[in-house]
C-alpha cells in the first residue's frame, strides 16, 4: 500500500541560539497547542478507494494505527471506532471502543471488530444492530418496514448476505420488551433467504413462550424453506380438539410440496397436501388434497372421504398452445358439508373437473376439451347417488366471422367431435357414445340507413348422437335450421344541462329488437336427445326479444376544448327485456310434465314455462356505480301474469377508508312460480307454507386491514330469512402491535342434522416472518 507518510530527521545546526530564546519559543508553542484543537490526520489510497481518518496516527510500511475518532471508508462500507489497526498486506482491520459498522444492508455496533476489507468477512464482539431484507408486503400477511434486528456475544459476517450469531437474539420489533423475539445459542441469518437457530426460546412481551431445539424461518421476498412447520392446536364442536403439524419441502426454486396431518379427537386422522409449481411466469399449477378416515362411531353424520382441487394454466406450453385445468373433486356431498371451511362451499352440490388446450390461428381456433360433472342428489353415502356427465377429449375447430371477398357477407362455422356419457338413477345408457356437430352460419352486414342497423344471419346445425333416450337407444341425427334478424334503431342521446357532483351527465337510450326462428327436421325427436351440455337443449322456437337500455354517463366537468379530456364512466345503466313466443311449446317439446329448461328460456332467464305461455318474465337489470368505491346491481324477474316478483337478487359493495361492506340478497317466490307453471291465470294463492319462498342474505362487513396498527376484523353471515336461522356465520378479529399480531376466528355452521358446528381458531403473526397457528392468512375475509 502507498501511504502519505510524514517523517522527521534531526541535523546539527551551525547557528547558536540563546537558551532563553529557545525556552521562550517552546513556551509559546505549548500555549498555542493548548488553545487550538489537534488537526485530524488523513490517509488515502486512490487505487483501492480506501480512506482512513483519525485524530492521531502512526505506522510503518504496511501497518497503520489510528487513535481518536477513527473512520475507515472502503467503497460502500464505513467503520468507526476509538482505535483502529490496519494491515495493508492482508487487508485486515481491527478496531476497539464504540465500534460502528455500516454498509448498504447492515448497521452493527460492537465493542470490538475484526474485518477484512478484501474478503468482506469479519466478526464483532458483543454486537447489536440490524440488517435489511428485501421482503415486500404480501396479501393478508403482516408486514412491517422495520429491519431484522440482531444482537449476540459474537456476530460473524461470512459475506454481505450471511451472518452467524453466538448466544444471540432476533426480532423485527423496535422494542423487544413490547414485541416478540427469539433467542438462540447458535443461529445463522441469510438475507433474502432464511434464518435458522438452535436452542431457541420464543418470547412475547419479554416473557418466554415456548422452547424449540431447532427453528427455521424464511425472510425472503417469497418465503420458501424446507423444514417442519410449527404445530397448531384448535377446537371444534364437531371435530373435537384439533392438533396438526406439517412438513414443507422446497423442491426447487419453482416447485414445492406441503404435507400435513391433523388429528381430530372426535373423528380421527386427516391428511393434507399441497403441490405448487411455477416453472415460468406464464405457467403455474396448484394441487390441494384433503382426506379424512372418519371413525366417528357415535354421531349419525359420519362422513369419510377426500377432495382434490387443482388449478393450472400454461400460456405457451407447446408450439403456441395454451392449456388450462380446473379440477374440483369430492367423494361425497356429506364429506363436503361436514369438512368444507366455508358455508358457500359446503352447500354446493356440484363438482366440476375441466381441462382444455387451445390455439388460435388468426380467425380460427383449435381446441381439445375434457370434463367431468357431478351433481349429488343427497348426502347419503350410497352408490349412484349423483348425476355424472363425462366428456372424453372432444376436438373442436371454430372459425369466427370472416368476410367473403369484398361482399357484405361474413362466414363463420363451428365443428366438434367427441365421446360423452351420462349416468343417473333411473337412466340406463351406454357409458360413452359419440357426438358429432357441425354448424356453419352466414351473416349479412348491411350499411346503416337513417341510423338503423339491420343484421340478418342464417345457419344450419347438424348433430349426430350415438345414442338416444328411445327405448332401444338407437342413434339419432338432429338437424336444425336457424334464422335471426337483429334490428337496432338509432340511439337517443342528450347531454343534460345540469351537473352532479362536479360532473357533466349524458343520457343514452338504446333499443334493440331480435327476431329468431329455429326449425327442426323432426321436431318430435328433440325430446329424445340425451342432454350432456347446452348444445343438447336446443329446440324449435319462433320468438321476438325486445329490450330497452338506459345509460347515464358521467364525466368530470371541464371547459370544452380542454386537452386530455377526462374519460366518461358509466354511472347508471338499466336494461329491461322480455321475449314473446309465437310458438309457446317450442315445437311440442315443452309440456306441463317436462322438467327440462330449454334454450329459448334459458337464454333470457333460468326458468321454464308451460304450454300457452307466450310471454316470458320481464327481466330488469339495474346497475349503479356513482363512485369507484361503491357499486350495486339489482336483477329482478317480474311475472307478466300478475303476482309481482318471481325472483330478485341484489349485490352491493362499498369501501370507505378502513370500512368495507358487501352483501348479496337472493329471493325466489315459490307461490308465484307455482301459479305460473300450473297455467293458472288467477291471483296468486294466499295459502303459504314454510317453504313458500326462498330468501337468503349474505353479509360481510370489514374494518381495517392486517397491516394497520390496532384492531381490525370482519364479520360475515349467511342468513335464511324464511327459516330465520343463520346457516353460516364467521367472525374474525386481529390486533396488530406493529411487529406482531394476535388473530382469532369463530365460525358457526348450521346445516341441518349433518352439521351443527362451532369452530375456534387462533394464530400469532410475526411481521415479515409468518403466521403460527390454525388460522391461516388465506382464510382471512379482508
Amino acid at each position: 500500500m502507498n501511504f502519505v507518510n510524514v517523517s522527521f530527521s534531526r541535523r546539527k545546526s551551525s547557528a547558536r541560539v540563546p537558551l532563553g530564546l529557545f525556552v521562550a519559543l517552546g513556551m509559546a508553542l505549548i500555549s498555542s497547542a493548548q488553545q487550538q484543537p489537534p488537526v485530524p490526520l488523513e490517509l488515502q489510497n486512490l487505487n483501492t478507494m480506501l480512506r482512513i481518518r483519525a485524530d492521531s496516527q502512526e505506522g510503518g510500511k504496511d501497518t497503520y494505527h489510528g487513535r481518536g475518532h477513527v473512520e475507515v471508508v472502503y467503497h460502500g462500507m464505513k467503520l468507526t471506532a476509538d482505535e483502529v489497526t490496519y494491515d495493508g498486506a492482508s487487508g485486515e482491520v481491527a478496531g476497539t471502543g464504540h465500534v460502528l459498522f455500516i454498509d448498504p444492508r447492515s448497521h452493527i455496533a460492537a465493542d470490538e471488530v475484526h474485518y477484512n476489507i478484501r474478503t468482506q468477512k469479519g466478526w464483532f464482539s458483543n454486537g447489536h444492530g440490524f440488517v435489511h431484507t428485501s421482503s415486500h408486503p404480501r396479501p393478508k400477511v403482516l408486514y412491517t418496514e422495520n429491519p431484522f434486528y440482531i444482537q449476540g456475544e459474537k456476530i460473524v459476517r461470512l459475506d454481505e448476505n450471511t451472518y452467524t450469531v453466538k448466544h444471540g437474539r432476533f426480532t423485527t420489533c423496535d422494542c423487544e420488551a413490547k414485541g416478540w423475539s427469539f433467542s438462540a445459542s447458535e443461529a445463522k441469518v441469510e438475507l433474502d433467504d432464511k434464518a435458522t437457530a438452535r436452542g431457541s426460546v420464543i418470547r412475547f412481551l419479554g416473557i418466554p413462550f415456548f422452547y424449540l431445539p431447532y427453528v427455521a424461518t424464511s425472510i425472503a421476498r417469497k418465503p420458501r424453506h424446507t423444514g417442519f412447520l410449527l404445530p397448531h392446536v384448535g377446537t371444534s364442536s364437531q371435530k373435537g380438539t384439533v392438533v396438526g403439524a406439517g412438513f414443507f419441502w422446497a423442491i426447487s426454486p419453482s416447485m414445492d410440496l406441503l404435507l400435513g396431518l391433523e388429528y381430530y379427537s372426535l373423528r380421527g386422522l386427516a391428511r393434507r397436501g399441497q403441490f405448487r409449481a411455477k416453472p415460468s411466469d406464464n405457467t403455474k399449477l396448484t394441487v390441494d388434497y384433503f382426506g379424512v378416515n372418519d371413525k366417528d362411531k357415535v354421531r349419525a353424520n359420519r362422513a369419510p372421504g377426500q377432495s382434490v382441487k387443482a388449478v393450472g394454466d400454461a400460456e405457451d406450453f407447446f408450439d403456441g398452445f395454451r392449456g388450462v385445468a380446473d379440477v374440483d373433486y369430492v367423494s361425497s356431498l356429506a364429506f363436503r358439508e361436514v369438512y368444507s371451511p366455508s358455508f358457500t362451499e359446503a352447500v354446493n352440490s356440484e363438482a366440476h373437473q375441466i381441462g382444455f388446450v387451445t390455439k388460435d390461428f388468426g380467425a380460427y381456433s383449435f381446441n381439445i376439451y375434457a370434463s367431468r360433472y357431478e351433481d349429488f342428489l343427497s348426502t347419503q353415502l350410497v352408490p349412484g347417488n349423483a348425476v355424472i356427465i363425462r366428456q372424453t377429449p372432444e376436438f373442436s375447430f371454430f372459425g369466427t366471422d370472416k368476410q367473403v371477398g369484398e361482399s357484405p357477407f361474413y362466414f363463420s362455422f363451428g365443428t366438434s367431435a367427441g365421446a360423452l356419457g351420462r349416468t343417473e338413477p333411473g337412466l340406463d345408457l351406454p357409458s360413452l357414445s359419440e357426438r358429432l356437430d357441425f354448424h356453419p352460419e352466414v351473416t349479412l352486414r348491411v350499411k346503416e340507413f337513417w341510423g338503423f342497423h339491420l343484421t340478418p344471419s342464417a345457419g344450419v346445425r347438424a348433430t349426430r348422437y350415438g345414442t338416444s333416450l328411445e327405448a332401444n337407444h338407437d342413434p339419432l341425427t338432429r338437424l336444425l335450421g336457424d334464422f335471426s334478424l337483429d334490428l337496432r334503431p338509432p340511439s337517443l342521446e342528450k347531454v343534460l344541462a345540469w351537473s352532479l357532483w362536479g360532473r357533466r351527465l349524458k343520457h343514452v337510450i338504446e333499443p334493440d329488437v331480435v327476431y329468431r326462428l329455429v326449425k327442426a327436421r323432426n321436431p318430435e325427436e328433440l325430446a329424445n336427445v340425451v342432454r350432456y351440455d347446452d348444445l343438447d337443449i336446443l329446440s324449435q322456437t319462433n320468438e321476438v326479444e325486445y329490450s330497452l337500455t338506459n345509460i347515464i354517463l358521467a364525466r368530470k366537468n371541464v371547459p370544452d376544448g380542454t386537452a386530455n379530456t377526462p374519460q366518461a364512466r358509466e354511472l347508471i345503466s338499466w336494461r329491461i327485456s322480455q321475449k314473446y313466443y309465437l310458438d309457446p311449446t317450442f315445437g311440442g317439446v315443452l309440456g306441463s310434465n317436462s322438467p327440462i329448461v330449454w334454450e329459448p328460456t334459458l337464454s333470457l332467464t333460468g326458468f321454464h314455462f308451460i304450454p300457452g305461455r307466450r310471454l316470458s318474465p320481464v327481466v330488469s337489470d339495474l346497475k349503479f356505480a356513482p363512485f369507484s368505491s361503491y357499486d350495486t346491481e339489482l336483477k329482478v324477474d317480474l311475472s307478466p301474469y300478475g303476482g309481482g316478483i318471481l325472483d330478485a337478487g341484489i349485490t352491493s359493495h362499498v369501501k370507505h377508508g378502513v370500512y368495507g361492506l358487501a352483501f348479496t340478497d337472493f329471493f325466489i317466490n315459490k307461490n308465484t312460480y307455482s301459479n305460473l307453471l300450473s297455467g293458472s291465470t288467477s291471483s296468486p294463492s294466499t295459502t303459504t307454507t314454510s317453504t313458500s319462498s326462498y330468501h337468503l342474505l349474505n353479509l360481510l362487513a370489514t374494518y381495517g386491514d392486517v397491516n394497520r396498527k390496532g384492531v381490525s376484523g370482519a364479520f360475515g353471515v349467511d342468513y335464511n330469512l324464511v327459516q330465520k336461522i343463520a346457516a353460516g356465520a364467521v367472525g374474525q378479529l386481529s390486533y396488530n402491535f406493529g411487529c406482531f399480531g394476535l388473530n382469532v376466528e369463530y365460525r358457526r355452521f348450521s346445516l341441518g342434522t349433518i352439521r351443527q358446528e362451532n369452530v375456534f381458531r387462533v394464530a400469532i403473526s410475526l411481521a415479515n416472518i409468518g403466521t403460527y397457528g390454525d388460522f391461516k392468512p388465506r382464510d382471512r375475509l379482508y
